[in-house]
């Protein structure tokens, strides 16, 4: 048997082998310990003959350990040309750096190659290319190119014209204006005139209603009290909901609708022309004139938009991140899942003020990006509440009002963030926490994750059920992952390396 003392010496063995093999390389071992099998995945870019592809196939019988049953060489030939090159660089940008793609095209790259080694060029905006150059985005791409052909990369980042954004002018639409078309609106039927002859059908979601001014809401009646004013005057307080929300408003009637109104019981569907004025600092719902309505009975409210995904980070910008495992030739892991494989993964971490996503804040937002089953860029930040931060959360977290003082606020982040989890699968450790923190937190702001989330609590439990507990220390110590408990980007790093281990034993994840 050789004596091999890892992948190095390895590939350098099957290399001597015969000139045909110069430039073999191994992309992977795909071990089966239950069936104690491996297979040995090569790519050459030229013809193996037979005679050579048994020698390498009993070499690697030779090299696999005595307690495996069988040992088998696969080999591809994979001949690289410019076409496939720039399309491996473009699939490769779009997934581990989803943020570059803006204003990125397949006809943004140039590449040429001559004797086995590649020259590639990316044209990108000023703020990619900058990127680019400065986080090593390069080595990891050729890094990639080098795992999937037999040649060698090089690359470079060349700037290109941005295209100008188009602005509608200030005195055309203003903030208010934009505003009010951003909501969105339920038709009603079947309007009786009470006191608005005009029987207006449609009106905003209550949710949506969130500023002082005019608007037309609607719903089904949930209670009505009468009152009567200092000066003697009737009035109700009409409590009604449309599925969005629940509002609350003061009606005066007049001497042509007090009869109508007087009959107005729970269950009844209403359209009403409001105002939201301030009164003593909060919101307050006056209700100039109201109709009755049927209400929509199959009304299912449509998901709020919110706001977009910036082309460029403001605040918090991305870096790339590196696992570095010592490792021999069979350490290697199996052959990762196709759901670990074909999805992007943000796993993160929070921390917080206190408990409650109500009323306490964010403090520290850490996560790592999982693409193509590795890990590919980190997040980091700390944030500053506009709250106290408690001793006892200190000594929790190690956050305290000094460390956050000049930290960004969380609604200048809370961008970045989104762009950062955008059209990813949200993973963390007792997720409900995290993610309602981060949902609640962000709603005000007008962004919405409505990402799918994975809790790698409940993966713990289904994957590890004979643990004592599953708390992430204790499940990072059966995988001998170490971090530091209570930091967000810590915490982050550690739930994406067990996550990738229960994902390989779990296989479907969804």
């Amino acid at each position: 048997m050789p004596k091999i003392s890892g992948a190095k010496a390895f590939i350098e063995g099957v290399r001597a082998m015969d000139e045909s093999v110069s430039g073999i390389k191994l992309c992977e071992i795909n071990i089966d310990r239950a069936e104690k099998t491996a297979v040995y995945r090569f790519i050459c870019e030229k013809t193996v003959p037979d005679e050579v592809k048994d020698k390498i196939g009993d070499y690697c019988l030779a090299a696999t350990p005595p307690s495996f049953l069988s040992a088998q060489a696969v080999i591809s030939k994979v001949v690289a040309d410019a076409d496939l090159v720039r399309r491996a660089i473009f699939r490769f940008i779009t997934m581990a750096y989803p943020s570059l793609a803006y204003d990125f095209a397949l006809s943004d790259i140039e590449a040429e190659g001559k004797n086995g080694f590649f020259r590639y060029k990316l044209h990108m905006i000023p703020s990619s290319c900058a990127y680019v150059r400065s986080n090593g985005a390069l080595k990891a791409i050729d890094a990639y190119l080098e795992r999937n052909f037999c040649d060698s990369f090089a690359g470079e980042a060349e700037e290109k014209e941005q295209k100008e954004h188009i602005e509608l002018p200030s005195d055309t639409v203003d903030a208010a204006q934009l505003s009010t078309l951003e909501k969105r609106v339920i038709r009603v039927s079947d309007v009786v005139a009470v006191d608005d002859p005009s029987r207006p059908e449609l009106a905003v979601y209550i949710e949506d209603a969130t500023e002082p001014g005019e608007v037309t809401l609607c719903g089904v009646v949930s209670a009505v009290r009468e009152k009567t004013a200092k000066n003697g005057r009737l009035f109700y307080i009409i409590d009604f909901e449309d599925g969005t929300g629940k509002a609350s408003g003061v009606y005066f009637t007049r001497k042509s609708t007090a009869e109508k109104i007087a009959k107005m019981e729970t269950g009844q569907g209403i359209i009403a022309r409001c105002r939201f004025e301030y009164y003593k600092e909060r919101l307050s719902l006056t209700i100039d004139k109201i109709d009755f309505c049927t209400f929509p009975a199959d009304f299912k409210p449509q998901a709020k938009r919110g706001k977009g995904v910036e082309p460029e980070y403001r605040v918090v910008k991305p870096q790339p991140a590196e696992e570095v495992r010592e490792t021999t030739l069979f350490d290697k892991p199996e052959a990762l899942p196709p759901d670990l494989v074909q999805n992007v993964f943000v796993v993160f971490d929070l921390e917080t003020t206190g408990t409650e996503a109500s009323h306490d804040e964010i403090t520290e937002i850490g996560a790592v990006k999982i693409v193509n089953g590795r890990i590919a860029e980190t997040f980091q930040t700390l944030v500053k509440p506009s709250q106290h931060i408690s001793d006892k959360i200190t000594e929790i977290t190690g956050i305290d009002d000094e460390m956050v003082k000049g930290a960004p606020a969380f609604k200048d982040v809370a961008g970045d963030f989104f762009k950062f989890s955008f059209g990813a699968v949200l993973v963390a450790h007792n997720a409900d926490f995290d993610v309602k923190f981060m949902r609640t937190q962000a709603k005000p702001l007008d962004y919405y994750f409505r990402n799918r989330v994975i809790d790698t609590v409940q993966l713990a439990r289904e994957v590890l059920p004979s643990l004592s507990n599953h708390k992430l220390n204790t499940v990072a110590e059966h995988y001998n992952v170490k971090f530091l408990h209570h930091r967000a980007l810590s915490d982050a790093y550690a739930t994406a390396q067990v996550f990738i281990e229960m994902a390989k034993t779990k296989k479907n994840l969804f």
